[in-house]
Protein backbone atom coordinates (compact mmCIF):
# COMPACT_ATOMS: atom_id res chain seq x y z
CA UNK A 1 0.00 0.00 0.00
CA UNK A 2 1.58 3.36 -1.12
CA UNK A 3 2.28 6.08 1.76
CA UNK A 4 -0.98 7.57 3.40
CA UNK A 5 0.55 11.31 2.08
CA UNK A 6 0.16 9.59 -1.60
CA UNK A 7 -3.22 8.68 -1.49
CA UNK A 8 -6.36 11.26 -2.76
CA UNK A 9 -8.60 10.16 0.02
CA UNK A 10 -6.27 11.01 3.42
CA UNK A 11 -5.40 14.44 2.06
CA UNK A 12 -8.86 15.56 1.09
CA UNK A 13 -9.66 13.98 4.52
CA UNK A 14 -6.77 15.61 6.42
CA UNK A 15 -7.16 18.79 4.96
CA UNK A 16 -10.53 19.75 4.33
CA UNK A 17 -12.43 17.58 7.02
CA UNK A 18 -9.95 17.83 9.68
CA UNK A 19 -8.61 21.43 8.32
CA UNK A 20 -5.13 20.66 9.05
CA UNK A 21 -2.41 22.68 7.33
CA UNK A 22 0.39 21.23 5.02
CA UNK A 23 2.90 21.47 7.47
CA UNK A 24 1.39 19.67 9.87
CA UNK A 25 0.33 17.11 7.36
CA UNK A 26 3.87 16.99 6.55
CA UNK A 27 4.98 16.45 10.16
CA UNK A 28 2.78 13.63 10.41
CA UNK A 29 4.27 11.89 7.90
CA UNK A 30 8.15 12.78 7.80
CA UNK A 31 7.96 14.71 4.72
CA UNK A 32 8.28 17.67 3.32
CA UNK A 33 4.93 20.09 3.02
CA UNK A 34 6.32 20.63 -0.48
CA UNK A 35 5.59 16.96 -0.78
CA UNK A 36 2.46 17.08 0.75
CA UNK A 37 2.30 20.06 -2.02
CA UNK A 38 2.60 18.40 -4.81
CA UNK A 39 0.06 15.25 -4.41
CA UNK A 40 -2.65 17.63 -3.56
CA UNK A 41 -1.70 18.87 -7.21
CA UNK A 42 -1.66 15.83 -8.32
CA UNK A 43 -4.65 14.52 -7.12
CA UNK A 44 -6.76 18.00 -8.03
CA UNK A 45 -7.54 18.43 -4.24
CA UNK A 46 -8.34 22.54 -3.76
CA UNK A 47 -5.77 24.16 -1.72
CA UNK A 48 -7.09 27.24 1.02
CA UNK A 49 -5.20 30.49 0.40
CA UNK A 50 -2.08 30.95 1.62
CA UNK A 51 -2.85 33.15 4.10
CA UNK A 52 -2.67 34.03 8.25
CA UNK A 53 -1.53 30.80 10.39
CA UNK A 54 -0.99 28.78 6.87
CA UNK A 55 1.76 31.05 5.84
CA UNK A 56 4.89 30.06 5.78
CA UNK A 57 6.28 33.63 6.41
CA UNK A 58 3.60 34.60 8.65
CA UNK A 59 4.77 36.87 11.52
CA UNK A 60 7.98 37.80 9.79
CA UNK A 61 8.91 40.99 7.86
CA UNK A 62 10.65 40.69 4.38
CA UNK A 63 13.58 43.13 4.63
CA UNK A 64 13.22 46.43 2.32
CA UNK A 65 16.25 44.71 0.29
CA UNK A 66 14.32 42.01 -0.19
CA UNK A 67 11.17 43.45 -1.22
CA UNK A 68 13.50 45.62 -3.81
CA UNK A 69 14.90 42.50 -5.42
CA UNK A 70 11.81 41.27 -5.99
CA UNK A 71 10.43 44.30 -7.61
CA UNK A 72 13.59 44.41 -9.65
CA UNK A 73 13.38 40.78 -11.03
CA UNK A 74 9.45 41.11 -12.01
CA UNK A 75 9.79 44.90 -13.61
CA UNK A 76 8.65 44.20 -16.91
CA UNK A 77 8.33 40.57 -16.96
CA UNK A 78 4.54 39.14 -18.52
CA UNK A 79 2.80 36.05 -17.28
CA UNK A 80 2.79 33.53 -20.39
CA UNK A 81 -0.32 33.14 -21.44
CA UNK A 82 -0.78 29.40 -20.33
CA UNK A 83 0.45 30.89 -16.88
CA UNK A 84 -2.50 33.19 -16.83
CA UNK A 85 -4.91 30.04 -17.70
CA UNK A 86 -3.82 27.71 -14.88
CA UNK A 87 -3.78 30.54 -12.33
CA UNK A 88 -7.13 31.46 -13.36
CA UNK A 89 -8.52 28.24 -13.30
CA UNK A 90 -7.02 27.29 -9.47
CA UNK A 91 -8.24 30.28 -8.27
CA UNK A 92 -12.27 29.02 -9.86
CA UNK A 93 -14.74 29.39 -6.92
CA UNK A 94 -12.46 30.47 -4.58
CA UNK A 95 -13.78 33.25 -2.22
CA UNK A 96 -11.26 36.05 -2.00
CA UNK A 97 -10.24 37.27 1.70
CA UNK A 98 -11.40 40.36 3.20
CA UNK A 99 -7.98 41.87 3.19
CA UNK A 100 -7.86 41.24 -0.32
CA UNK A 101 -10.84 42.86 -1.23
CA UNK A 102 -10.19 45.84 0.86
CA UNK A 103 -6.79 46.05 -0.56
CA UNK A 104 -8.81 45.53 -4.68
CA UNK A 105 -11.73 48.06 -3.31
CA UNK A 106 -8.82 50.53 -2.33
CA UNK A 107 -7.18 50.55 -5.22
CA UNK A 108 -9.57 51.25 -7.53
CA UNK A 109 -11.29 53.64 -5.49
CA UNK A 110 -12.35 56.80 -8.00
CA UNK A 111 -11.97 54.71 -10.97
CA UNK A 112 -14.70 54.71 -13.37
CA UNK A 113 -15.26 51.09 -15.37
CA UNK A 114 -16.06 51.30 -19.43
CA UNK A 115 -19.66 50.35 -19.50
CA UNK A 116 -18.42 47.40 -21.76
CA UNK A 117 -16.12 46.39 -19.12
CA UNK A 118 -19.27 46.57 -16.36
CA UNK A 119 -21.48 44.17 -18.93
CA UNK A 120 -18.99 41.97 -19.14
CA UNK A 121 -18.49 41.87 -15.31
CA UNK A 122 -21.83 40.85 -14.82
CA UNK A 123 -22.66 38.12 -17.19
CA UNK A 124 -19.49 36.75 -15.85
CA UNK A 125 -20.88 36.65 -12.38
CA UNK A 126 -24.51 35.00 -13.26
CA UNK A 127 -25.89 31.63 -12.76
CA UNK A 128 -23.63 28.58 -13.75
CA UNK A 129 -21.28 31.26 -14.67
CA UNK A 130 -20.43 32.54 -11.51
CA UNK A 131 -17.07 31.09 -10.31
CA UNK A 132 -19.07 29.71 -7.21
CA UNK A 133 -21.06 28.18 -9.04
CA UNK A 134 -19.78 24.34 -8.77
CA UNK A 135 -22.77 22.68 -10.04
CA UNK A 136 -25.31 24.05 -7.45
CA UNK A 137 -22.91 23.78 -3.87
CA UNK A 138 -19.69 24.53 -2.55
CA UNK A 139 -16.38 23.08 -2.80
CA UNK A 140 -16.11 24.46 1.44
CA UNK A 141 -17.78 22.71 4.23
CA UNK A 142 -20.28 24.96 4.47
CA UNK A 143 -21.89 26.49 7.44
CA UNK A 144 -21.83 24.70 11.03
CA UNK A 145 -18.87 22.70 10.80
CA UNK A 146 -16.17 24.48 12.68
CA UNK A 147 -18.64 24.74 15.55
CA UNK A 148 -20.26 21.23 15.09
CA UNK A 149 -16.37 20.05 15.41
CA UNK A 150 -15.69 21.47 18.79
CA UNK A 151 -18.98 20.62 20.22
CA UNK A 152 -18.05 16.55 19.18
CA UNK A 153 -14.39 17.15 20.74
CA UNK A 154 -16.46 18.53 23.82
CA UNK A 155 -19.24 15.28 23.92
CA UNK A 156 -17.16 13.02 23.23
CA UNK A 157 -13.89 13.42 24.93
CA UNK A 158 -11.79 10.88 23.35
CA UNK A 159 -11.53 8.13 20.93
CA UNK A 160 -14.88 6.44 20.23
CA UNK A 161 -13.59 3.14 19.56
CA UNK A 162 -10.20 2.69 22.00
CA UNK A 163 -10.73 4.98 24.47
CA UNK A 164 -7.15 7.49 24.03
CA UNK A 165 -7.79 11.38 24.94
CA UNK A 166 -6.02 14.14 23.37
CA UNK A 167 -2.64 13.54 25.54
CA UNK A 168 -2.49 10.43 24.15
CA UNK A 169 -2.56 10.91 20.41
CA UNK A 170 -4.45 13.43 17.85
CA UNK A 171 -7.79 13.02 18.32
CA UNK A 172 -9.99 14.01 14.67
CA UNK A 173 -13.76 14.47 14.11
CA UNK A 174 -15.49 11.74 11.43
CA UNK A 175 -18.13 12.15 9.36
CA UNK A 176 -20.03 8.81 9.09
CA UNK A 177 -21.87 9.64 6.26
CA UNK A 178 -19.18 11.62 4.51
CA UNK A 179 -20.12 15.21 3.49
CA UNK A 180 -19.03 14.14 0.38
CA UNK A 181 -22.59 12.86 -0.16
CA UNK A 182 -24.50 15.66 1.12
CA UNK A 183 -22.26 18.06 -1.52
CA UNK A 184 -23.89 15.77 -4.78
CA UNK A 185 -27.32 15.78 -2.92
CA UNK A 186 -29.00 19.12 -4.27
CA UNK A 187 -32.16 19.01 -2.13
CA UNK A 188 -30.23 18.32 1.32
CA UNK A 189 -28.63 21.34 2.83
CA UNK A 190 -24.89 21.01 3.15
CA UNK A 191 -24.95 21.95 7.01
CA UNK A 192 -26.89 18.79 7.80
CA UNK A 193 -23.64 16.44 6.90
CA UNK A 194 -22.58 18.37 10.31
CA UNK A 195 -25.44 17.11 12.05
CA UNK A 196 -24.15 15.83 16.00
CA UNK A 197 -25.61 12.56 15.42
CA UNK A 198 -23.26 12.02 11.84
CA UNK A 199 -19.98 12.80 13.97
CA UNK A 200 -17.67 10.81 15.85
CA UNK A 201 -14.52 11.70 17.93
CA UNK A 202 -11.87 9.24 17.05
CA UNK A 203 -7.93 8.87 17.35
CA UNK A 204 -5.55 9.15 13.95
CA UNK A 205 -4.93 5.45 14.00
CA UNK A 206 -9.15 4.74 14.80
CA UNK A 207 -9.33 7.24 11.94
CA UNK A 208 -7.67 5.50 9.18
CA UNK A 209 -8.90 2.53 10.49
CA UNK A 210 -12.92 3.57 9.24
CA UNK A 211 -11.19 4.73 5.71
CA UNK A 212 -9.35 1.62 5.25
CA UNK A 213 -12.51 -0.51 5.76
CA UNK A 214 -11.87 -2.50 8.72
CA UNK A 215 -13.63 -0.17 11.15
CA UNK A 216 -17.51 1.43 10.98
CA UNK A 217 -20.03 3.28 12.99
CA UNK A 218 -23.69 3.99 11.85
CA UNK A 219 -25.75 6.91 12.47
CA UNK A 220 -29.38 7.71 13.47
CA UNK A 221 -29.60 9.98 10.27
CA UNK A 222 -30.81 9.00 6.58
CA UNK A 223 -28.51 9.21 4.15
CA UNK A 224 -29.40 12.08 1.75
CA UNK A 225 -29.52 10.23 -1.11
CA UNK A 226 -32.72 8.38 0.29
CA UNK A 227 -34.46 11.53 1.56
Amino acid sequence: MPPRYRRAEWLYEQYHEQGRTQQEMADACNVSPRTIREWMTRHDIETRDVEGENHPLYGKERDESVKQRISETMEGQKTPEETRRKMSQAHAGRELPESTKERIAEALEGRKKPAETRRRMSESRTGKDNPNWEGGHSRSYGPGWIAAREDVRQRDGGCQNCGVNETERPLEVHHIIPVREFQNADSVPLEEAHDMRNLVLLCRDCHLEVHHGTLSFTTEISHPADR
